[in-house]
C-alpha cells in the first residue's frame, strides 16, 4: 500500500501568532508608509520642499511662523524674475546657521542697482537708472544703506541676483552680502500652506 505524500507545512509567519489577515494588512501599511516616505524625499529634494520662516524681513506679506511651500524645479531652466520672492542659502558667515533667507529679487544679472534718496534705482548695461516701482512696500518706506561701509551703489554681475527685504528696516540681505549667487538659490516661493487662515498664493510683482 503507497501512503499519500506528507502535506507541505505552512510556513512559519513572519509575526508568530499574528493572524494571516493581519499579517497581511500589516505588509500593507508598511510598504504604503515606505512609498510616502521615498516620494516625500524625492519631492522635497527635487521639486517642493517646505520651509518656514524664521525671520522680520518680510513682513508684512510674510511674518514669523508662515510655512511655505518652495518651488525647487523650475530654477533650472528659469531665472528668477524681478519681483519674485526666493528662498537661499546665504554668502559665508551670514548663513552659517543653516537657516535659509527669504526675499525679494529686485536686480538682475548685468544690472546696476543703487540707492538715493531713499529710493532704489536699476539701470542695464546701455541704459540710464530709472526708479523702481515698489507697490508690494508699505506707504512711506524708505531703502537705507546697510553695513560698515554704507555702500550705495552695486554691479550685479552675471550668474547672481540681487535681493532686499519688504521689512527693509529689519532686513539683512543684498545690501550688506552683496549680490547673491544663483547657485545659492533653494527655489521660489509658492504658496503658504500655513497657519489656515493665511493659507494661499504668495503675491509676487514681475
Amino acid at each position: 500500500m503507497i501512503r499519500p505524500p506528507e502535506p507541505t507545512p505552512a510556513p512559519e509567519p513572519l509575526i508568530p501568532g499574528m493572524p494571516a489577515d493581519l499579517r497581511r494588512w500589516a505588509f500593507e501599511v508598511a510598504r504604503t508608509v515606505l512609498l510616502v516616505a521615498a516620494l516625500y524625499l524625492v519631492l522635497s529634494s527635487f521639486v517642493v520642499q517646505p520651509v518656514e520662516v524664521e525671520m522680520r524681513s518680510m513682513e508684512p506679506l510674510l511674518v514669523e511662523g508662515d510655512r511655505l511651500l518652495v518651488d525647487r524645479l523650475s530654477l533650472r531652466w528659469d531665472t528668477p524674475r524681478r519681483g519674485e520672492i526666493v528662498v537661499f542659502d546665504a554668502p559665508p558667515p551670514y548663513g552659517d546657521d543653516g537657516v535659509p533667507f527669504v526675499k525679494r529679487v529686485v536686480g538682475l544679472p548685468g544690472e546696476t542697482v543703487q540707492i538715493e534718496n531713499g529710493r532704489l534705482y536699476v539701470s542695464g548695461p546701455d541704459a540710464p537708472p530709472s526708479r523702481l516701482d515698489e507697490p508690494y512696500l508699505p506707504a512711506g518706506t524708505l531703502t537705507l544703506p546697510q553695513g560698515t561701509a554704507g555702500t550705495r551703489i552695486w554691479q550685479v554681475p552675471e550668474g547672481a541676483i540681487f535681493v532686499l527685504g519688504d521689512n527693509r528696516g529689519e532686513s539683512l540681505d543684498s545690501r550688506t552680502f552683496g549680490p547673491v549667487d544663483l547657485g545659492r538659490l533653494v527655489g521660489r516661493v509658492l504658496v503658504r500652506y500655513l497657519p489656515l487662515d493665511r493659507i494661499g498664493f504668495v503675491a509676487t510683482r514681475d
